[in-house]
C-alpha cells in the first residue's frame, strides 16, 4: 500500500505537467515565439491588420494607418527573423528583422535591417517598438566583400 502512495505521490505531478501541456497552456516563450512568428509573416505578406494584432491598442489605429500608406508605396520583398534575444523569466525580448524591398517604379531592391522591442504584459507579447539598425554593429567598419577572402 505504501508503495502505491508512493508511485502516486510521484506520477501525479507529471501527470499535472503533461495535461498542462495538452490543454494548451503557453509559457511566455512559446508565446513569444507565436507572437513574433505571427507578426513578421502578416507583415511579409502586408497583412497589416492582422501584424496590427501585435500592437498595443494605444498605438493600433496610427500604426495600421502610417503601415497602409507607407506599404502603398513600396512592395516587400522579404521580411525575415534574423534574432530573437530573450532571457526566460523576463518580460522583454528584441528581434532582429532583415526587410528587403523596392519601389514599383524603382526595380532596385534595398536591404534594412531592423530591432524590435517586445514586451510581455497582459499574458500577450506587444511589439512597441520598431528601429533601423546597422547590421556590422556599433563602431565596426563596414566589412568588404574581400573580407570573406
Amino acid at each position: 500500500m505504501a508503495l502505491l502512495r508512493r508511485s502516486a505521490a510521484v506520477a501525479l505531478p507529471a501527470l499535472l505537467a503533461l495535461a498542462a501541456a495538452c490543454s494548451g497552456a503557453q509559457t511566455p516563450a512559446m508565446a513569444l515565439k507565436e507572437a513574433v512568428e505571427d507578426y513578421t509573416r502578416s507583415m511579409r505578406w502586408g497583412f497589416v491588420e492582422k501584424a496590427g494584432s501585435h500592437i498595443p491598442d494605444n498605438l493600433r489605429a496610427a500604426w495600421i494607418r502610417q503601415r497602409r500608406i507607407a506599404q502603398s508605396i513600396v512592395t516587400i520583398h522579404e521580411y525575415d527573423i534574423r534574432a530573437v534575444e530573450h532571457v526566460v523569466g523576463t518580460e522583454k525580448a528584441r528581434v532582429i528583422v532583415l526587410a528587403v524591398w523596392s519601389r514599383p517604379s524603382d526595380p532596385v531592391t534595398h536591404q534594412e535591417m531592423l530591432a524590435q522591442e517586445w514586451r510581455y504584459r497582459d499574458r500577450n507579447w506587444w511589439m512597441i517598438t520598431q528601429y533601423p539598425i546597422q547590421a556590422d554593429g556599433p563602431g565596426q567598419a563596414p566589412l568588404k566583400p574581400t573580407d570573406a577572402l
